[in-house]
């Protein structure tokens, strides 16, 4: 009797997992659709102006930079993952958006052409890196606080439904643009 009890709690946490990792999942592909513009911007500017990156033609590294972001934004989960195991352990509780920008930064871009050098530590790049995400991130969620509070107010919509995803989805674009595809 107690061995069927213990597969349902096993069950239920495991369950419980991977509902949170898929949570996760969407959370970082709404983020990267409706910021990697934004990203983009002040990544390409704070590489550039802290001299992490040091190339003859910042243009082609900000298109190399804006091919990364939209990699991070179609990748799939497992793919996600294996591209950071490298840098994984850098820091304990890392943004793994910021450690994926860090990895293509150190494995794609260090082998163009037209960058001449990359400088700095893997953690130093990191810590830009995380820096930038975490001051977009902050703006993105007061957004979206903003838009649950809204939602919130409506009696008609119930969390989960699928009146109320679509209502969310509206709102997303109406307050920050329709987002990358």
């Amino acid at each position: 009797m107690k061995r069927s009890d213990i597969g349902k709690e096993q069950d239920k946490l495991l369950n419980r997992i991977e509902r949170k990792e898929r949570r996760e999942s969407f959370q970082r592909d709404r983020f990267f659709k409706y910021k990697l513009v934004e990203i983009h911007k002040n990544l390409s500017q704070a590489l550039l102006s802290e001299k992490v990156v040091e190339t003859d033609k910042p243009s082609v590294m900000s298109e190399l930079l804006l091919r990364g972001l939209k990699q991070a934004l179609r990748v799939n989960e497992f793919e996600f993952k294996y591209f950071i195991a490298p840098i994984r352990n850098l820091l304990p509780n890392a943004n793994p958006v910021s450690l994926y920008i860090t990895q293509y930064l150190l494995e794609v871009v260090t082998k163009d052409p037209s960058v001449i050098e990359v400088y700095g530590t893997d953690l130093d790049i990191y810590k830009l890196v995380n820096q930038v995400i975490t001051r977009v991130n902050l703006r993105f969620e007061r957004a979206e606080q903003d838009i649950t509070e809204q939602l919130a107010r409506n009696k008609n919509l119930v969390p989960g439904s699928r009146d109320y995803d679509i209502t969310l989805d509206q709102l997303f674009r109406k307050k920050m643009g329709e987002g990358q595809q």
